[in-house]
């Protein structure tokens, strides 16, 4: 009996003691008079109640100001870290731990935690309500304006996290409130995933497929997804190297669930080292060969600065570093490259004009420019044979140095002087012109074998050969082929070339076509024994300034200077030459329509009297003026056929003129007399009458 007395007391007391927490606030009751309980959601709610009337707690609570005090008749203390797997106030009813409202207090270590009895979007949501904004407790939105979280693209990198990649993938739950299937996002999965599947974070149901968050093929180097140009894309809220840095991290080692570009492996695929761990956030250095960095926009130069600032692990260093401050850029000494024009150059218009990039392409200056130099930005591969200078670069070269140059060349087409155009501008220079430079010989190995094959003959190369004729290289005006013989002798010892041969590779020997470069005109007229084609374009062969300039220069050598001393010279307008020994000092026919007859035109270049080395003064006067009138009476043309030419080159100019003497006259070479009839009035001719 008294202990059931006992019972109803207690029971009483306690009664009364909910009654007067049911009551004390004056709004809905706290307890459930019929249980003696809290209400269902208590937990979530409680602390509206408690920031009401704090008294009211007291009585059944005891203290909650004092841990030694708290817990109170229902034994359960404002001070406990935790009611079953509930958190709790360890430090007593003060709300949520100091500190709480910084970013990586309530949204790292809290909301953005994997999900927990006080961690988790949805631990949050069960003050803050289902959508963050319709719970007893303070809405989220009233600091997070759009959403429950940091505004989009909410890709930050700051130390706190604040960035969607370091969410636990155990909330897609809470995320798909807002986002299933990319609502509110600027990804959308391209499937979504099927009816009914749970939200994930990689399974199309929310943002992202099912390959971490990229396309299919992200790491395959074979697909079109490829990561590779799309961090070397310019820099923007879908390319370049800052938007991997968003999930990536500041330092690309990777972060939550996003991997370390310094892995060794992605799945089946290497990454940037062959299987090993990289040691750079991209393929291995030189990073100049199949994969290189040169056609990585520029935009991108700031997030280069992180590793590469002042030339840092890079074995190229400014001469002089840019002032401090200046705004990263790759050719502006904050990096790796300089300002001035040349190799490496602005990327600016200034280094367009041929005068500037056209000269450093070929060494002009020896300068330790050229070809080789342009390559490792413009070309693929960007070192070694056969490369093609169609590398992008920027919003103008779009197709690289063939932009503006022909396909498959990086040079003017036809590279002749005054030649076709090149963006509208009339070609200025000729191919002959690395023949001349400082690097000469060497230069047409180096460069002209770059591209065009080992022997210029295209075997191997991505250019056409240089033995190929106009059908290929489609040089306007030339209907006739170039370089038809070979180009030029390669010397196997010195690895240069013979250019003593590369007249007749384009102009034949002689030359015996109809249309340039391979016209005769009169050449084969003047075929003659140690009559070269510098004997007439003295100074103006291959390798020389004067060639392939769009005109024939005729330049005569002084070997043919006549007796008189007047300088050997050819009239373009007339076509005509004066002053050379071949023609006695005479003006020439015309070239090319002129004519001589070299049996019946004698006195064409042999006068009677005078003192050029071909004049026939010798001898009895009346034989040249009175008696021989016609050459032929005397001379015999097939004996003079044979030795007419044979010495030009030097003041004899041709055998003895005796030796094509007609073998009827008798001529005597010792007595210098000849024994024959005479038609001219059958005079005999004697012995005694000497020539």
């Amino acid at each position: 009996m008294k202990s059931t007395i006992v019972r109803f007391l207690t029971v009483f007391c306690v009664g009364l003691a909910l009654w007067g927490c049911s009551s004390g606030s004056g709004d809905a009751p706290a307890i459930d008079p019929t249980t003696g309980r809290h209400p269902a959601n208590w937990i979530e709610t409680h602390w509206g109640e408690f920031r009401k009337d704090r008294d009211q707690c007291v009585s059944c609570h005891g203290s909650y100001l004092d841990a030694g005090q708290s817990g109170g008749i229902s034994g359960v203390s404002c001070f406990s870290p935790n009611r079953g797997a509930q958190v709790c106030h360890a430090t007593g009813p003060a709300g949520h731990p100091a500190g709480w409202g910084a970013a990586d207090q309530h949204g790292r270590s809290g909301a953005m935690a994997a999900p927990a009895v006080a961690a988790g979007f949805a631990y949050c949501s069960r003050c803050h309500g289902a959508l963050f904004d319709n719970g007893p407790a303070r809405s989220c939105f009233a600091c997070h304006t759009n959403a429950p979280h940091p505004d989009a693209p909410w890709h930050g990198t700051t130390a706190s996290g604040t960035n969607h990649i370091f969410v636990d993938q155990g909330n897609a739950p809470e995320c798909a409130k807002c986002h299933a299937t990319g609502a509110n996002s600027t990804l959308q999965p391209t499937t979504p995933a099927p009816a009914g599947t749970p939200a994930g974070c990689f399974n199309n149901t929310l943002c992202h497929g099912a390959e971490a968050g990229h396309p299919a093929g992200w790491s395959d180097p074979n697909s079109a997804n490829f990561h590779g140009p799309r961090a070397k894309a310019a820099d923007s809220p879908s390319g370049g190297f800052s938007y991997c840095r968003r999930c990536h991290g500041a330092n690309y080692q990777g972060v939550g669930t996003a991997v370390s570009c310094f892995s060794a492996t992605v799945g089946a695929f290497s990454c940037h080292n062959g299987g090993a761990p990289a040691i750079a956030p991209h393929s291995p250095a030189p990073w100049r060969a199949a994969r290189t960095h040169t056609n990585t926009d520029t935009t991108n130069a700031a997030s280069c600065a992180a590793c590469h600032a002042n030339g840092a692990n890079s074995t190229r260093q400014p001469t002089t570093p840019a002032p401090a401050g200046t705004a990263a850029g790759c050719f502006n000494n904050t990096l790796c490259h300089g300002s001035d024009v040349q190799p490496p150059h602005p990327v600016a218009g200034a280094y367009l004009p041929s005068a500037q990039h056209g000269a450093d392409a070929i060494n002009r200056n020896n300068n330790g420019t050229g070809l080789n130099t342009c390559q490792p930005c413009h070309a693929t591969p960007a070192s070694g044979a056969n490369p093609r200078f169609n590398v992008p670069r920027g919003a103008t070269l779009t197709a690289g140095c063939e932009t503006c140059h022909t396909a498959r060349t990086a040079h003017p087409t036809p590279w002749l002087i005054g030649r076709g155009t090149t963006q509208g501008v009339t070609n200025q220079l000729r191919h002959s012109t690395l023949a001349v430079l400082a690097t000469a010989g060497t230069a047409v190995t180096n460069y002209c074998t770059l591209c065009h094959g080992a022997n210029l003959d295209g075997a191997g190369g991505v250019a056409p050969s240089c033995v190929s004729g106009s059908s290929r290289l489609n040089i306007a005006g030339v209907n006739a082929v170039c370089h038809f013989n070979a180009v030029a002798v390669k010397d196997s010892g010195t690895g240069l070339f013979n250019i003593q041969t590369g007249c007749v590779s384009c102009h034949g020997n002689p030359p015996v076509g109809s249309t340039f470069p391979n016209r005769d005109l009169q050449h084969t007229e003047h075929l003659f024994p140690n009559v070269t084609c510098g004997s007439c374009h003295s100074g103006a062969g291959y390798a020389t300034v004067l060639h392939g300039n769009g005109t024939a220069n005729v330049v005569l050598s002084a070997t043919f200077q006549d007796k008189d001393g007047g300088a050997p010279a050819y009239n373009a307008g007339t076509g005509t030459c004066s002053n050379v020994s071949c023609h006695g000092g005479q003006t020439s026919p015309p070239w090319p329509s002129g004519q001589i007859n070299v049996s019946t035109d004698c006195a064409s270049c042999h006068a009677y009297g005078t003192t050029q080395f071909n004049s026939f003064s010798s001898g009895d006067k009346r034989h040249h003026t009175e008696i021989t009138l016609v050459c032929s009476e005397c001379h015999d043309t097939t004996k003079l056929a044979t030795t007419h030419f044979t010495n030009l080159q030097t003041s004899a100019m041709e055998g003895p003129a005796s030796s094509t003497l007609l073998d009827s006259l008798n001529y005597d070479p010792a007595t210098r007399s000849c024994l024959f009839t005479c038609h001219i009035g059958n005079e005999n001719h004697t012995r005694s009458m000497t020539w």
